[in-house]
């Protein structure tokens, strides 16, 4: 997620679900992934307007603005099967993304160099969120190995209590990679030129660093109803 980090600030919560079936699993190769996107619109002609304008009124995240966000909720499937103690069978990750972006309402009034500024930032926003998503998707096709290989437990109640620990174990290694990640756009995120250009536009220096200070990378750390 592109954010915006202030005092008190918390990332964006997502959601998650198990839900034990009693008849067949949707079998596939890999989990099953829904996206959609939205937009909110940034109004500006110049470099600074524009960050500025999402610093101030970009999408909330647990408290905290946003750049971009993508919020996804999971669910969890398996047949359970009970012949001597219990086996969760097919067991499937289903996740929904949730994109959002910003979008410029005076676009055609921002001089050429601006625009194509604008231009590359969205393009690099979509990027960064896409590969949010896929980092997330790489860890559910994780927890369907693992959740397959397990064998039989004792008890339905045994099964799911170590899936659920799976499920946490993964959601744990899955932040610190997405925090890796940040990290290293963090550390990039003032050569973007639209970012460059808007880091150029405040009179002081104490208003620049504020700016510049602003521009960390965080992630949707994931709250899962299971850990």
């Amino acid at each position: 997620m592109l954010k915006l980090l202030k005092p008190g600030g918390a990332p964006v919560a997502l959601l998650g679900a198990l839900l034990l079936l009693t008849g067949p699993a949707p079998v596939s190769a890999k989990p099953i992934v829904k996206t959609s996107f939205k937009s909110y619109s940034v109004p500006g002609t110049s470099a600074y307007a524009l960050l500025s304008y999402m610093q101030a009124n970009g999408p909330h995240a647990n408290g905290a603005r946003a750049l971009a966000t993508t919020s996804a909720s999971f669910r969890y499937q398996a047949k359970a099967v009970t012949a001597n103690g219990c086996r969760l069978k097919n067991f499937r990750v289903s996740t929904t993304f949730v994109i959002t972006l910003p979008k410029a309402t005076q676009r055609s009034q921002m001089p050429a160099s601006v625009r194509k500024r604008w231009g590359q930032f969205v393009k690099h926003a979509r990027w960064h969120e896409n590969r949010h998503k896929q980092i997330w998707i790489g860890c559910a096709k994780k927890i369907e190995r693992v959740a397959g290989r397990m064998g039989r437990q004792s008890s339905c109640n045994a099964a799911w209590t170590k899936a659920k620990s799976i499920v946490k174990t993964e959601l744990a290694r899955c932040d610190r990679l997405h925090a890796a990640f940040d990290r290293r756009e963090t550390a990039r995120a003032s050569r973007l030129p639209l970012i460059a250009q808007a880091l150029r536009g405040p009179k002081t220096p104490y208003a620049r660093a504020g700016l510049k200070r602003a521009l960390r990378y965080t992630h949707n750390r994931a709250n899962d109803d299971n850990r």
